[in-house]
């Protein structure tokens, strides 16, 4: 092998190493647990949402129980 090939090569195997470690440090990016606590935290909103329109409507039927 030439001293250019060999060059080359020692180049090639530290490209190949850094693309390895930028594909290991990818590799954990998809995080379901932190999927999980997003969706949590729409459901409660969601609630969050439901209960203050359930009060609404409470609040409302009390107000016209006093009004008649």
């Amino acid at each position: 092998m030439t001293r250019t090939m060999e060059a080359d090569m020692r180049t090639l195997r530290r490209l190949w190493t850094r693309l390895v470690s930028f594909a290991e440090a990818l590799n954990g990016i998809d995080d379901p647990v932190g999927d999980y606590i997003l969706s949590i935290g729409k459901r409660v909103d969601k609630l969050e949402s439901d209960l203050a329109r359930l009060e609404g409507q409470q609040n409302s039927e009390a107000a016209a129980g006093i009004r008649q």
